[in-house]
């Protein structure tokens, strides 16, 4: 893993590379300096260690095969900046058992200790299959005891859209006039096809509730719209883009 300084940050230094245990990683939701230990934590969705050689190579084919892909796992990273040396890295607290991808917090805590990272959800049980929903995974209070495999991890919050929809990668949307403080205070947002109509539908939860409360809305769309991937809210069209972006 290598450490690099913020292009802004008052203190530069040589990138240095500190040595992990074997896994891979896809996508990072947040990181930041532990005001106690001053060390480096960081989140990130990821495989457990594999002898794979090749790049997302048990994604390769026409459809993915659930049976050979890994299940994807939210991480926790710890690195002593001091010593040069990782402290630890596990399934983050309260994501036990979590089958998830495209881990993300509220915009205003990439740098800062968040308290709820969001994902697509596919399970709670540790299986590899693909994903029907939507979780909030308390990362800083959550369960670190580890659950067998197969044993469902009933304190997620999550919402569950149902056989043959797939939602894609949300977007936390803070909401207007709100404290940027405060984690809850936004909306998700996220683009859902339901294949058996073969349309697709913007589903937005509100954050201040329960995920499994549902969403406060669905904006049906015309046709369906293809899985995807990374993006960034812009509030209307004659608006400056967001402040995150």
């Amino acid at each position: 893993t290598w450490v690099f300084p913020r292009p802004t940050a008052k203190e530069q230094f040589e990138p240095y590379s500190v040595e992990t245990p074997a896994c891979f990683t896809l996508h990072f939701s947040h990181a930041y300096e532990d005001d106690v230990t001053g060390n480096l934590v960081s989140f990130f969705s990821g495989w457990p260690p594999s002898n794979s050689k090749d790049f997302l190579g048990a994604w390769s084919g026409y459809a993915p095969c659930y049976s050979r892909i890994p299940p994807t796992f939210l991480w926790r990273m710890e690195i002593d900046p001091k010593a040069k040396k990782c402290v630890s890295l596990d399934v983050a607290p309260g994501a036990t058992n979590a089958c998830i991808e495209h881990v993300l917090v509220h915009p205003n805590f990439n740098i800062g200790k968040a308290q709820n990272v969001y994902a697509i959800a596919c399970n709670f049980v540790g299986d590899s299959s693909a994903p029907t929903g939507y979780a909030r995974m308390q990362v800083e209070s959550g369960r670190s005891m580890m659950l067998p495999e197969g044993e469902y991890n009933d304190e997620i919050d999550a919402y569950w859209f149902g056989t043959r929809y797939f939602p894609t990668e949300p977007l936390i949307v803070p909401k207007v006039g709100a404290d940027l403080n405060n984690e809850r205070d936004a909306y998700l947002v996220g683009v859902v096809q339901d294949a058996s109509k073969k349309k697709s539908f913007v589903a937005v939860f509100d954050l201040e509730k329960d995920l499994s409360e549902g969403p406060i809305c669905k904006l049906h769309l015309k046709s369906t719209i293809p899985h995807g991937l990374h993006g960034c809210f812009v509030p209307g069209k004659d608006s400056k883009s967001s402040i995150f972006c």
